[in-house]
């Protein structure tokens, strides 16, 4: 009967952190990739037919390197990638790799220097937007480390699809890679044909 429920709950919640290495793409000279960290929650959704979603609530640190490494572009963003994932292997597997892909839409809380000084502008005149969309796709696990608690593991890489900038005449666009870790329990089982959702 243990085996039977396990298999039914297929929502689960966690949290998670990473370490990114981000850069800028477009208009920009003597740049480098700039190590940062990401920390949020999660929820994820496992189907019968091995696909899956995962919805993401992140804050993490964008930007790059500058000046030959001397200064920093410090982004940091609300990040909210939006998952389709195909998992791999049965679900009563106690490892079950995963691929996936989806957009992210990134909404800016600061932009700084190395030196902590503000590097947005005027409020009235800012030098980047407030949104940025794009794209998250990337490869992991989920390994079971005890009943009902399951670690969480990925690699990723999220390419910005627009232009950061508030300037006519410069571009530049975020990309990154990412390595997260997290840890999850389920929620619940939802009933795609009824829409419902049994919390446990």
């Amino acid at each position: 009967m243990v085996g039977v429920a396990m298999a039914q709950e297929n929502v689960s919640i966690g949290a998670m952190i990473g370490t990114t290495s981000a850069n800028l793409r477009g208009d920009i000279a003597n740049n480098n990739w700039k190590v940062g960290s990401t920390i949020g929650g999660f929820f994820n959704y496992s189907a019968e037919s091995g696909f899956g979603f995962s919805g993401q609530l992140l804050y993490t640190h964008l930007g790059a390197q500058t000046n030959n490494k001397t200064n920093d572009i410090r982004l940091n963003y609300v990040q909210v990638p939006l998952l389709l994932t195909y998992f791999l292997g049965e679900r009563g597997n106690d490892i079950r790799p995963k691929l996936f892909v989806g957009p992210h839409l990134n909404y800016l809380t600061s932009a700084r220097d190395r030196f902590g000084k503000n590097a947005n502008g005027e409020i009235n005149n800012p030098v980047y937007n407030d949104f940025d969309l794009g794209l998250t796709l990337g490869a992991g696990f989920n390994y079971r480390i005890q009943k009902k608690i399951w670690l969480n593991a990925d690699i990723r890489y999220g390419v910005g699809l627009l232009d950061i900038t508030t300037s006519p005449s410069n571009r530049l666009s975020n990309h990154n890679f990412g390595l997260n870790l997290g840890v999850s329990v389920p929620l619940g089982t939802f009933n795609p044909k009824t829409g419902s959702l049994k919390v446990n």
